[in-house]
């Protein structure tokens, strides 16, 4: 099992120079670190604080339902931090600024408590692809159905996890619902930014099955969601 050392993983993509030096940017830009805004104040350390081996361990230990999931997909009862460690920089910094962006654009304040809940959500809502096999996760070619459904677990798995964090409750919901493409379920707007930045921020990636959209077509591809009902306009709008 890896263990995430957000002072020394080495994963693919994330050096440990990487990693050292956007923790100092972060930690140079924002001062002092305030515990209760950790995620705002200081993300790269907010991840570290959640996604770590005792961490896994302990949810697994509180929550009987991560198990159950894993052993009725047959997959095995063990995790991987280093399936997260690649996205730190490259997916989930990104999302949460996208997210974040949305979010005040559609008139909200930073200051709001639900503008900390949802950059919390948009740190950690892939922090159930750590029990993902890495040969799924990371693989070239076109996935198979099983592997499909295999990864779409990791809405649920975050959720089980982000449950036993401590962390409001709605945290774990945002996570859970952040690739359920409906604008009846994304009726909030913490579900809407969370949403749409997952979606932009993954296609403006290069990953293992793609190369990276430009920020047209990227953004092309989520009003074609929208006119399909997936996602709410409205929203998309906010990322010019």
């Amino acid at each position: 099992m890896g263990f995430f050392n957000f002072k020394g993983a080495l994963s693919r993509g994330v050096s440990q120079n990487n990693i050292n030096d956007n923790f100092n940017r972060f930690e140079a830009d924002n001062g002092s670190i305030n515990e209760n805004n950790l995620a705002i104040t200081s993300p790269i350390r907010f991840i570290g604080k959640y996604v770590n081996s005792a961490s896994i361990e302990k949810a697994m230990e509180l929550n009987p339902n991560i198990r159950r999931i894993l052993e009725e997909n047959n997959l095995p009862v063990q995790f991987n931090i280093q399936n997260f460690n690649s996205i730190i920089m490259s997916h989930l910094i990104p999302t949460s600024k996208t997210a974040q962006k949305i979010y005040v654009k559609m008139g909200h304040k930073k200051e709001e408590n639900n503008y900390l809940l949802l950059t919390q959500a948009a740190l950690l809502h892939d922090i159930g692809k750590v029990f993902i096999p890495s040969e799924i996760l990371n693989k070239k070619g076109k996935l198979t159905p099983k592997e499909r459904e295999i990864i779409e677990l990791h809405n649920q798995l975050s959720y089980e996890i982000i449950k036993t964090t401590g962390l409001n409750p709605k945290v774990a919901v945002y996570a859970l619902e952040h690739h359920n493409y409906s604008k009846k379920v994304k009726s909030n707007h913490e579900n809407q930014a969370l949403t749409i930045a997952d979606v932009y921020c993954a296609l403006r990636e290069a990953r293992h099955y793609k190369r990276p959209y430009n920020d047209i077509a990227a953004k092309t591809i989520l009003y074609d969601m929208g006119a399909k009902g997936q996602l709410d306009s409205r929203y998309i709008s906010c990322l010019f």
